[in-house]
């Protein structure tokens, strides 16, 4: 049988995904890294380089460089690089052949067969430059398949019942929005949008413009090529960095000069601001996330969940807005840089008739997140507002940090108050611990910013820690969120969940790994491991309403019992 490999053919990175013992694993590429940037180029030797090589040279050879090719599939035009012109599908051949010959390398089979994942709004023009593109890399493409179905597959829902899902899709260069119904293993498409011409590249392009502003006047001209690659190059790094930082320095020596004098770029960035500028560009997503809703002909009670895909996704305004704003459960348990891939390995691998098992991910299972004052439209003071960090369904180990502000002049100190929990009141959440952070620098005006940022590991320890960025004062403490979920008042109240949970096991989660141990029975060859893996299922089939202490250890010694096989 022939292995078909998942590929996510993207506008800033391309992965490449096969089903490995029927999970999707994402190959590792070049660098070490799993992704490929997405660049073309020819060295000064007139040779075709492709990723990390091409994207290093594009600041000191742009017009020997082609990025951001995907916006161009289907348009019919052509691009320059050095002295030749070539199609978009060749450009994109490129970076297939470059999947294709690291994935032979690293997994030792051929790569022949592949499904390539597309924008759901891609026109027929843009697919069939995308099969054209892997004919020319010697592949054969046996299914294109929608970016939102790919990340549906990668997220499991394919399972028996109904599922209405909005997949929310912004990456480097598309942003793509998609309503879709799962019905007993059905993936249907209720409407879809998008815009081909916005995501990552254009934040990246109002950063650069935000640099340009505190340079001298007349520093960039139109036709340097090389200071404008270069600072895409800086502004792409200050965007990854304040996804999980509030703010950072950017500190560039010699980036022009004026009359033989070096011009640096040097200020700082904070999170707010970056988001300032981009605001326009993400009303725009949100507003069609409404319209699709529209079309799909539901109500926003009607989505069961929406899943966050791109690693443009990374951005806390996105997060923060569907989830507060818009009021969606947000699932981000597949890394949504992946996920994609991973879909399109599944769907190769259903196509060619493999096993596939579910994936089992650590996830939060609440939102942890502080009290703070907060003002309502109506000009009140909400001085119980829960503001969440970390949301509930992401993937773990994770680290996210927000910035708030002192709302008095001379302010000597700041409690920080932990909670657990998904009611916007604070106080209706499980507290989990607090600290006052005092001896803030003298005459503190008002508004002065406090970052909080939340730390959790696999474990499920976190660390909250708070900083005031003007005097520099630091503060954090340890919570062990096992403790509290065991005892439930050692912190605070009982969380606010029915769901039947006791030392630290949710019931959903051991009938989850039950099904994975039916579905492994067939594959163990030794009889005693058979016997002991049929008497654990047997004792937790009987106990499981039960939920006690010994459950907890038998399902987690279920759990790794499989995880061997």
């Amino acid at each position: 049988m022939d292995k078909i490999f998942g590929i996510d053919l993207g506008t800033t990175f391309s992965e490449i995904s096969y089903l490995k013992n029927g999970k999707p694993v994402v190959i590792t590429l070049e660098n070490g890294k799993k992704y490929l940037p997405s660049v073309v180029g020819i060295d000064p030797s007139g040779k075709i380089i492709t990723g990390f090589s091409a994207h290093n040279q594009y600041a000191a050879f742009p017009e020997n460089t082609v990025v951001s090719v995907k916006r161009k599939m289907g348009s019919g035009q052509t691009l320059t690089m050095g002295a030749k012109s070539y199609t978009p599908a060749e450009i994109s051949a490129e970076i297939l052949k470059t999947l294709k010959s690291f994935a032979e390398k690293e997994v030792d089979l051929p790569v022949g067969k592949v499904v390539i994942t597309v924008p759901a709004y891609f026109t027929d023009a843009q697919r069939k430059d995308t099969i054209k593109a892997g004919e020319i890399a010697g592949l054969e493409v046996v299914r294109i398949i929608n970016e939102p179905t790919a990340a549906a597959l990668a997220y499991g829902c394919r399972e028996d019942g109904l599922e209405k899902i909005l997949v929310y899709d912004l990456g480097g260069g598309t942003f793509d929005v998609s309503l879709i119904m799962v019905e007993e293993g059905v993936i249907e498409v209720l409407a879809s949008d998008g815009n081909s011409q916005l995501g990552g590249d254009d934040f990246d392009r109002r950063l650069e413009e935000y640099f340009i502003s505190h340079l001298p006047e007349n520093t960039v001209s139109p036709k340097d090529l090389r200071l404008k690659a270069r600072l895409e190059n800086i502004a792409e790094a200050a965007k990854i960095q304040l996804s999980t930082e509030t703010g950072i320095e950017v500190k560039e020596e010699f980036i022009a000069s004026i009359k033989g004098k070096p011009v640096n770029l040097e200020l700082s960035v904070s999170r707010s601001e970056f988001e300032g500028l981009i605001e326009k560009e993400l009303e725009a997503t949100f507003k069609q996330v409404k319209q699709v809703i529209k079309e799909g002909k539901l109500k926003k009670e009607d989505i069961t969940k929406i899943l966050l895909v791109g690693g443009s996704t990374y951005i806390p305004r996105i997060l923060n807005t569907l989830s507060d704003e818009l009021n969606f459960e947000v699932h981000r348990e597949v890394d949504p840089t992946y996920c994609v891939a991973m879909g399109a390995a599944i769907q190769g691998g259903i196509i060619a008739g493999e096993t596939i098992d579910t994936i089992l991910i650590d996830v939060n299972s609440h939102s942890l997140g502080i009290r703070c004052l907060n003002i309502k439209p109506t000009g009140q003071f909400n001085l119980d507002h829960y503001s969440i960090i970390i949301h509930k369904n992401t993937a773990i180990p994770a680290s996210m940090s927000r910035t708030y502000y002192t709302t008095v002049e001379n302010q000597e100190a700041i409690e920080i108050k932990a909670f657990q929990g998904e009611n916007p009141e604070a106080s209706k959440n499980t507290f989990i611990g607090s600290f006052i952070m005092d001896k803030l620098p003298r005459k503190l005006p008002d508004g002065s910013a406090v970052e909080v940022t939340f730390e959790y590991n696999l474990n499920g320890n976190v660390e909250i820690a708070a900083h005031e960025r003007m005097g520099g004062r630091k503060q954090k403490m340890k919570v062990d969120l096992n403790r509290l979920e065991r005892t439930g008042d050692i912190f605070g109240k009982e969380p606010a969940d029915d769901s039947p949970k006791k030392d630290g096991i949710d019931k959903k989660k051991i009938e989850r790994i039950l099904k994975t141990a039916h579905k492994k029975l067939d594959q163990i060859d030794n009889p005693e491991l058979l016997v002991k893996i049929k008497d654990i299922i047997d004792f937790l089939e009987k106990t499981l309403p039960e939920n006690g202490r010994k459950t907890k250890q038998k399902t987690e010694e279920l759990a790794e019992l499989i995880a061997e096989i």
